[in-house]
């Protein structure tokens, strides 16, 4: 609990510490914009570096808009109140620089932290993985092979325990043997349901031939009849040989449990297909005897191992009351399905993908905001200032500037800077006009019309080509 909060506060601290760079940052576009001829447009650097820092430490992507968005727009205001400047076109270049200098690092900076959590997601989902894919191993091992050993130990102990060589004292040793080999493998069981996950590749078998199973089960007093056991009967394929070890001895791991002391008929063959391995148990001898409880982990455990390479696993009870275990393995492996991180790992890679694209909007949305307030300041200047040429050619000199009060726009205060202008006539007040025939028509040739005593004495193009 206390780091989880360690944790959220660390969080915090980097948004606002985040949000505060970010704040300097977009700041720094005003001034940048409206005094960008002085030693000010030196900011663009230090407003680049803390714009790629905030987008480095930021996980709220909410803070960080809204942080933008309001020193953007405390801009206009600004750009409003003071003096000797263009508002609008000012607003529209500070908005300009906030994508190049500010969001533009800041989003580079951010797509380094979400590429950063996703590898931290992916290591983690890795670890994870690993971990579960060990118990599985150890869960796998310790039912094959020590829950094999077990079922021999009680099946054995029970042989003795009617032997009637033996007085009743050793009898009494025995039943406690065979009591506690059973115990030991509820135990057993125990255990593998505790550590037991989703099933990956287990350890290797301690048996590696059919026969040493058999003969092993022999010994422990198991009544076996085999056919196909011989080496040169089973194909050599490694996972071939593997998958027909455990199902042997699942086989008769289960038959030891639920019908001790029945006969056992094992089979190996080949079909057109692949190898078929066959466990049959004729019913208990003892029809009163309760079964044995088992974990409900081994059928499952190998039927997933056969279906891995393309087999199956068919388990179920014969007309007689026995039981049937037959595994089919095919003659070439099919692909494995892909592992269950993969399907984590693919998640992670999403959400990275989505948080990137949502941070991109970020950007997206100022552009397109640059533009519709770019199309709005044209709008405005075209309607205040502009005077298309047809409107200026019908101007004829001598018209009274009242009569013309109807098609002249407000104009202009002066003719831009790199436009040269001749002397006006004497006595003559003039008036300028943008030479634009819309909003895309961008000039800077300029109307001037001059009046004395109301009347157009002169009408001139200033920067005409």
């Amino acid at each position: 609990m206390l780091r989880r909060r360690a944790s959220e506060g660390s969080i915090t601290t980097r948004n606002w510490v985040g949000a505060a760079l970010l704040f300097a940052a977009s700041a720094s576009a005003f001034p940048i914009a409206r005094w960008g001829d002085s030693a000010l447009v030196l900011l663009v650097v230090p407003a680049a570096i803390a714009g790629y820092r905030a987008g480095r430490r930021m996980t709220s992507l909410a803070v960080a808009v809204i942080t933008i968005a309001a020193t953007l727009l405390l801009a206009l205001p600004a750009s409003l109140l003071l003096p000797g400047g263009a508002p609008l076109g000012d607003w529209i270049v500070t908005l300009v620089i906030a994508v190049l200098v500010v969001v533009g690092p800041w989003w580079g900076g951010r797509y380094r932290l979400l590429r950063a959590e996703q590898r931290e997601r992916d290591a983690a989902a890795l670890a994870s993985r690993a971990q579960a894919a060990e118990r599985a191993r150890i869960a796998d091992d310790l039912h094959d092979t020590l829950g094999h050993e077990l079922a021999l130990i009680a099946v054995q102990a029970g042989s003795l325990e009617l032997d009637a060589a033996l007085d009743e004292r050793q009898r009494a040793r025995f039943s406690e043997l065979r009591g506690a080999a059973v115990r030991a493998s509820e135990q057993l069981r125990d255990v593998v349901d505790l550590t037991r996950v989703e099933a990956t590749r287990s350890l290797e078998p301690t048996e590696r031939e059919l026969a040493d199973i058999v003969a092993r089960s022999r010994q422990a007093g198991m009544s076996v009849q085999a056919i196909g056991l011989e080496s040169d009967d089973v194909p050599p394929p490694p996972f071939v040989r593997d998958l027909l070890v455990r199902a042997l001895r699942e086989g008769l791991t289960n038959a030891a449990k639920h019908a001790p002391g029945a006969p056992v008929h094992v089979a190996v063959g080949e079909e057109s297909q692949g190898w078929v391995l066959r466990v049959t148990n004729q019913p208990p001898l003892d029809p009163d005897a309760a079964p044995g409880d088992g974990s409900g982990h081994g059928i499952p455990s190998l039927r997933q191992r056969a279906t891995s390479v393309g087999g199956s696993v068919d388990a179920s009870r014969t007309p007689e009351g026995g039981f049937a275990l037959i595994v089919r393995v095919p003659r070439t492996p099919a692909p494995p399905d892909a592992p269950a991180h993969e399907a984590e790992l693919q998640s992670s890679a999403a959400q990275a993908r989505r948080r990137i694209l949502q941070s991109a909007m970020v950007p997206g949305a100022l552009a397109g905001l640059v533009l519709v307030a770019f199309l709005v300041v044209q709008a405005v200047t075209v309607a205040q200032t502009a005077l298309p040429s047809g409107v200026y050619d019908d101007i004829e000199l001598g018209a009274s500037r009242g009569d013309l009060a109807g098609v002249l726009p407000a104009g202009v205060p002066s003719p831009p800077p790199v436009v040269d202008e001749p002397a006006a006539p004497a006595g003559a007040e003039c008036e300028y006009f943008a030479a634009r025939d819309g909003w895309l028509h961008f000039t800077e040739a300029t109307y001037r019309l001059c009046f004395a005593d109301g009347e157009l004495v002169e009408k001139l193009e200033l920067g005409g080509t």
